[in-house]
């Protein structure tokens, strides 16, 4: 179940994370899956809510919501728009997304370890703020390992961003889980992100914290699926904890 093309972490589980702030604020949590399926759509809404009082000016909440389609069946593209609850100022746009998924044709077995699917991710982010002279593109491989009853999955993105003067950075993310029931599996997740990685690489952010996914089918093929985790920030700069709630809706 949590895994797809078995069954999926809603997209993520090793997640390509959606950094949307800086210190002490909101975020969004997603894992990009390699999972590709041919005339399928996916609706998502993604939230992150920091589970603490922030300044004025500070996103208190953090919102994505994504359409993809399978246009075939090794490439699914994917548009994004996000928000944010800024307090002070309320709900405002804060940037869109172009999200490609590319199934390679790779998998194999060797004993109790298996590779599930493996992919690649290309994605295009411009911020209102700034515009796409501040934008970047985020690229990296998608892959789904199977370690006995262990489903894991895992992203790796360098984010390349168009402004002058500014350096690469890094963004990780894995998360594992184990089948509870036909519907439920419990895992961990665990996001990170490396600034200036290929010169100080001295900023960074990790996000932990225990996860539930959740997989109901519904009439004529659809199927909706819950993500619920509370990430908890290591770094004194982080929000102590944010509770990360996703929907995906397939049909």
């Amino acid at each position: 179940m949590f895994g797809q093309p078995s069954h999926t972490i809603p997209t993520t589980a090793v997640v390509i994370a959606t950094f949307l702030a800086g210190a002490a604020q909101a975020q969004v949590f997603e894992v990009i899956h390699p999972d590709v399926e041919k005339g399928e759509f996916e609706l998502e809404v993604l939230t992150g809510v920091t589970l603490e009082d922030v300044d004025d000016d500070e996103e208190q909440s953090a919102y994505e919501f994504s359409i993809g389609y399978g246009v075939t069946s090794f490439w699914k593209p994917t548009v994004a728009v996000e928000f944010a609850d800024i307090e002070g100022e309320g709900f405002e746009y804060v940037g869109f997304e172009w999200e490609n998924v590319f199934l390679l044709p790779v998998s194999g077995s060797a004993g109790n370890v298996s590779l599930e699917a493996l992919g690649f991710f290309a994605a295009l982010e411009i911020p209102d703020d700034g515009g796409f002279d501040e934008g970047a593109v985020e690229l990296g491989p998608l892959a789904e390992f199977h370690f006995g009853p262990v489903e894991t999955v895992t992203n790796l993105f360098v984010e390349i961003p168009f402004a002058d003067g500014e350096d690469e950075g890094l963004a990780y993310v894995v998360a594992a889980a184990v089948d509870v029931s036909d519907t439920t599996a419990l895992g961990v997740e665990a996001f990170g992100e490396v600034e200036n990685v290929f010169t100080s690489g001295t900023d960074s952010e990790v996000f932990v914290g225990p996860v539930a996914y959740f997989d109901f089918d519904l009439a004529s093929g659809m199927a909706i699926e819950p993500r619920v985790a509370v990430l908890f920030g290591t770094e004194s700069d982080q929000p102590d904890a944010v509770l990360s709630f996703n929907m995906e809706f397939k049909f």
